[in-house]
């Protein structure tokens, strides 16, 4: 997927906190603004917090350019949401999802999307040169330090404040919305260097790999096992799965819906077949967290 545009930082330097896209959505929802004069009070943070809350809700694609919130947040936040105030790790890997696929933090698209066919492991100088082509090629230069701030807050949002300084903000460590799901590893020899391993990832549900299947336009009825592990957005990429870990998911899918998913193998060609018709998008998460929306 080509990026409509290239957009870095926006974020004040803060890492999305586990309760900001909550109390970001509750706060539109009740009529509120990021531009009003007491936004700082009624939201209970800093004014550089309240630019970073709006920030995040628009880059995980939560709400659109004009704060309006998106039919997932209201599936994800509402007073009968699937997981309101995120107790569970399935959301967490949900919301990663979005985050990467909306594109609207580019950094986070590309490292996933096409820095890791480059390699698991990479410095911080590979990921600054793969940046900085990626934008050259478009056109579209980044600033040197609007892009050391971005790489900064990537790493801190997914491993846990200290990890790579050795200084630790115990706060932002303990309420760092994506550290949990642990798929940044930061190794220190000569040089730092980041790995976002492939995995089995038994912790990640069928039913989330299912849900982002199903938004993919890209994908129709009929998709390559290739494709679910290598093609933009695809569960191979986002979630780092490997090849055992995405044909377990795919298992489980097919026990749930014996009729209208389909895995076959034939001369070598691994094909998914999903009959779209038969199964309903937020069906898929309500089965997971078993309630009723």
């Amino acid at each position: 997927m080509l990026l409509d545009r290239l957009i870095f930082q926006g974020h004040d330097t803060f890492i999305c906190r586990n309760n900001w896209l909550k109390k970001g959505y509750d706060f539109i929802q009740t009529g509120g603004s990021f531009t009003d004069e007491d936004a700082v009070v009624k939201l209970g943070v800093g004014k550089n917090m309240v630019t970073a809350i709006r920030y995040w809700l628009r880059a995980f694609g939560l709400t659109d350019e004009n704060d309006t919130p998106k039919q997932v947040a209201h599936e994800l936040f509402s007073q009968d949401g699937f997981d309101p105030y995120i107790e569970d790790n399935a959301t967490l890997w949900y919301l990663h999802y979005l985050l990467v696929s909306t594109g609207r933090a580019s950094l986070y698209h590309y490292i996933f999307n096409e820095l890791r066919k480059e390699g698991f492991s990479f410095s911080r100088t590979q990921l600054e040169h793969f940046i900085n082509r990626k934008c050259s090629e478009r056109g579209s230069p980044v600033n040197e330090n609007t892009l050391d701030s971005d790489i900064k807050v990537f790493v801190r949002a997914y491993a846990p404040s200290g990890k790579e300084s050795g200084k630790v903000d115990i706060e932002e460590e303990s309420t760092g919305l994506l550290q949990d799901l642990g798929l940044l590893l930061i190794t220190k020899n000569d040089d730092t260097r980041y790995s976002i391993e492939n995995l089995e990832r038994p912790e990640l549900p069928w039913q989330v790999v299912l849900r982002v299947i199903l938004e993919n336009e890209a994908y129709g009825e009929t998709i390559s096992f290739t494709d679910l592990e290598v093609a933009p957005d695809s569960p191979g990429l986002v979630f780092a799965l490997n090849e055992k870990g995405l044909f377990y998911k795919i298992e489980e899918m097919m026990a749930y819906y014996p009729t209208a998913i389909v895995y076959s193998s034939t001369a070598g060609n691994r094909v998914l077949t999903i009959k779209k018709d038969q199964i309903n998008l937020i069906e898929v998460l309500q089965e997971y967290y078993g309630q009723t929306v």
